[in-house]
């Protein structure tokens, strides 16, 4: 999984490695269930300059 943040700052957690557009990122397979968009206050590291962040959610 990947987090990922838009130019317009909203962030996102990809199934897959997005690629980069114009102004937001995107999964090579289409949109439904590809991603979750995330409360943009979070992972503020993550910024549209940066590559997504590999991430993996671990134990409940």
């Amino acid at each position: 999984m990947y987090l990922a943040r838009d130019k317009n700052d909203d962030l996102y957690l990809f199934n897959e490695l997005p690629n980069r557009g114009n102004e937001c990122w995107w999964a090579a397979s289409g949109v439904d269930g590809t991603y979750l968009r995330l409360d943009k206050r979070l992972f503020q590291e993550v910024t549209w300059d940066s590559d997504p962040f590999e991430v993996a959610i671990t134990g409940l």
